[in-house]
Protein backbone atom coordinates (compact mmCIF):
# COMPACT_ATOMS: atom_id res chain seq x y z
CA UNK A 1 0.00 0.00 0.00
CA UNK A 2 1.11 3.02 -1.16
CA UNK A 3 0.38 6.53 0.69
CA UNK A 4 1.12 10.01 -0.83
CA UNK A 5 2.19 12.72 1.45
CA UNK A 6 0.35 15.67 0.24
CA UNK A 7 2.43 18.72 0.91
CA UNK A 8 0.81 22.48 2.14
CA UNK A 9 2.25 25.17 0.16
CA UNK A 10 1.65 27.59 2.28
CA UNK A 11 2.61 31.76 0.16
CA UNK A 12 0.86 34.20 -1.03
CA UNK A 13 -1.11 34.18 -4.16
CA UNK A 14 -0.24 36.83 -7.05
CA UNK A 15 -3.53 38.24 -6.27
CA UNK A 16 -2.52 38.97 -2.77
CA UNK A 17 0.34 40.27 -4.05
CA UNK A 18 -0.60 42.72 -6.61
CA UNK A 19 -3.69 44.12 -4.05
CA UNK A 20 -1.14 44.71 -1.79
CA UNK A 21 1.39 46.73 -3.87
CA UNK A 22 -1.78 48.89 -5.23
CA UNK A 23 -2.50 49.66 -1.85
CA UNK A 24 0.89 51.03 -1.26
CA UNK A 25 0.91 52.86 -4.93
CA UNK A 26 -1.80 54.41 -3.47
CA UNK A 27 -0.87 55.23 0.20
CA UNK A 28 2.99 56.09 -1.43
CA UNK A 29 0.94 58.67 -4.15
CA UNK A 30 -0.99 60.68 -0.64
CA UNK A 31 2.07 60.36 1.57
CA UNK A 32 4.76 61.61 -0.96
CA UNK A 33 3.42 64.99 -1.07
CA UNK A 34 2.66 65.85 2.20
CA UNK A 35 5.67 64.90 3.68
CA UNK A 36 7.50 66.76 0.86
CA UNK A 37 5.47 69.85 1.92
CA UNK A 38 6.16 69.48 5.16
CA UNK A 39 9.86 69.13 4.47
CA UNK A 40 10.34 71.95 2.18
CA UNK A 41 7.95 75.06 3.13
CA UNK A 42 8.07 74.72 5.89
CA UNK A 43 10.75 78.44 6.37
CA UNK A 44 11.11 78.23 9.91
CA UNK A 45 12.56 74.67 10.07
CA UNK A 46 14.67 75.04 6.77
CA UNK A 47 15.87 78.40 8.37
CA UNK A 48 16.78 76.93 11.65
CA UNK A 49 18.88 73.65 9.74
CA UNK A 50 20.50 76.03 7.60
CA UNK A 51 21.41 78.12 11.14
CA UNK A 52 22.44 75.21 12.72
CA UNK A 53 24.82 74.43 9.61
CA UNK A 54 26.34 77.87 10.04
CA UNK A 55 26.38 77.40 13.71
CA UNK A 56 29.04 74.38 13.37
CA UNK A 57 31.00 75.33 10.37
CA UNK A 58 31.87 78.27 12.36
CA UNK A 59 32.66 76.44 15.63
CA UNK A 60 35.13 74.47 13.06
CA UNK A 61 36.19 77.50 11.66
CA UNK A 62 37.20 78.68 15.24
CA UNK A 63 39.02 75.90 16.32
CA UNK A 64 40.44 74.66 12.89
CA UNK A 65 42.29 78.01 12.28
CA UNK A 66 42.74 79.10 15.99
CA UNK A 67 40.54 82.25 15.49
CA UNK A 68 38.07 84.23 17.28
CA UNK A 69 35.25 84.53 15.31
CA UNK A 70 31.66 86.25 15.55
CA UNK A 71 28.46 85.14 13.79
CA UNK A 72 26.18 88.24 13.69
CA UNK A 73 22.70 88.67 13.28
CA UNK A 74 22.07 92.21 11.22
CA UNK A 75 18.37 92.45 12.09
CA UNK A 76 18.14 95.17 8.99
CA UNK A 77 19.59 92.66 6.24
CA UNK A 78 17.64 89.70 8.32
CA UNK A 79 20.78 87.57 7.77
CA UNK A 80 23.50 85.69 9.88
CA UNK A 81 27.27 86.17 8.86
CA UNK A 82 30.41 85.62 10.42
CA UNK A 83 33.27 87.93 10.97
CA UNK A 84 36.26 88.04 12.57
CA UNK A 85 37.14 89.49 15.96
CA UNK A 86 39.92 91.94 14.67
CA UNK A 87 37.63 92.77 11.53
CA UNK A 88 34.19 94.57 10.96
CA UNK A 89 34.70 92.55 7.41
CA UNK A 90 32.45 89.55 6.55
CA UNK A 91 34.37 86.45 6.26
CA UNK A 92 34.35 85.49 2.56
CA UNK A 93 34.63 81.35 2.71
CA UNK A 94 31.62 81.45 5.00
CA UNK A 95 28.11 80.88 3.58
CA UNK A 96 25.18 83.24 5.77
CA UNK A 97 21.77 82.80 6.37
CA UNK A 98 19.37 85.19 5.05
CA UNK A 99 15.69 84.90 6.82
CA UNK A 100 12.95 84.18 5.02
CA UNK A 101 10.00 86.31 4.75
CA UNK A 102 7.77 85.44 7.36
CA UNK A 103 10.57 84.22 10.55
CA UNK A 104 12.05 86.25 12.64
CA UNK A 105 14.76 86.05 15.30
CA UNK A 106 13.08 86.77 18.62
CA UNK A 107 16.19 87.23 20.56
CA UNK A 108 19.29 85.63 21.68
CA UNK A 109 20.06 84.40 25.66
CA UNK A 110 23.36 83.31 26.59
CA UNK A 111 23.69 82.38 30.25
CA UNK A 112 26.69 84.99 30.57
CA UNK A 113 25.35 88.13 28.14
CA UNK A 114 21.63 87.67 29.09
CA UNK A 115 19.12 88.33 26.22
CA UNK A 116 19.09 90.62 23.43
CA UNK A 117 16.34 92.23 21.47
CA UNK A 118 17.32 94.77 19.66
CA UNK A 119 20.33 95.70 16.93
CA UNK A 120 22.88 93.61 15.73
CA UNK A 121 22.94 90.54 18.02
CA UNK A 122 26.49 88.65 17.99
CA UNK A 123 27.76 85.29 19.04
CA UNK A 124 31.44 84.75 20.22
CA UNK A 125 33.05 81.69 18.98
CA UNK A 126 36.75 80.91 21.24
CA UNK A 127 39.99 79.61 19.51
CA UNK A 128 38.69 76.48 20.62
CA UNK A 129 35.69 76.64 18.58
CA UNK A 130 33.43 77.11 21.99
CA UNK A 131 30.60 79.05 22.40
CA UNK A 132 28.76 80.55 25.57
CA UNK A 133 25.64 78.40 26.83
CA UNK A 134 22.68 79.97 24.40
CA UNK A 135 19.05 79.94 22.87
CA UNK A 136 18.14 80.95 20.18
CA UNK A 137 14.56 82.10 19.57
CA UNK A 138 12.66 82.43 16.35
CA UNK A 139 9.01 82.43 15.44
CA UNK A 140 7.31 82.36 11.93
CA UNK A 141 4.35 84.49 10.92
CA UNK A 142 1.97 81.73 12.18
CA UNK A 143 3.25 82.37 15.36
CA UNK A 144 4.90 79.61 15.75
CA UNK A 145 8.52 79.28 17.72
CA UNK A 146 11.54 77.04 17.56
CA UNK A 147 14.55 77.27 20.06
CA UNK A 148 18.13 76.06 19.04
CA UNK A 149 19.97 75.41 22.44
CA UNK A 150 23.48 76.08 21.64
CA UNK A 151 25.79 73.91 24.25
CA UNK A 152 29.52 75.66 24.97
CA UNK A 153 31.40 72.42 23.57
CA UNK A 154 29.13 70.85 20.70
CA UNK A 155 27.39 73.87 19.13
CA UNK A 156 23.66 72.77 18.26
CA UNK A 157 22.60 70.12 20.76
CA UNK A 158 18.87 70.30 20.74
CA UNK A 159 16.18 71.94 18.43
CA UNK A 160 12.76 72.34 20.41
CA UNK A 161 9.41 73.37 18.87
CA UNK A 162 8.49 76.08 21.31
CA UNK A 163 9.93 78.72 23.29
CA UNK A 164 12.18 77.98 25.94
CA UNK A 165 14.07 79.40 28.33
CA UNK A 166 16.91 78.07 30.84
CA UNK A 167 14.66 77.58 33.61
CA UNK A 168 12.42 74.82 31.73
CA UNK A 169 13.27 71.85 33.45
CA UNK A 170 13.29 69.56 30.58
CA UNK A 171 16.11 72.03 28.87
CA UNK A 172 19.00 69.08 28.25
CA UNK A 173 22.38 69.89 27.23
Amino acid sequence: MTTSVVRSCRGFTLIELVVVMVLLSIMTAFAVPAIRTALFSDQLKSTARNLIGLINETGQAARRNQQELFLIFDRQARVFKVQTANSSNEKRNFNVVHLADEVEVVDFTSVHGGTERQGRLSLRFSRKGYVDKTLIHLRDGDGRELTLALSPFLGVSRLYDSYRTFEDDDLQW
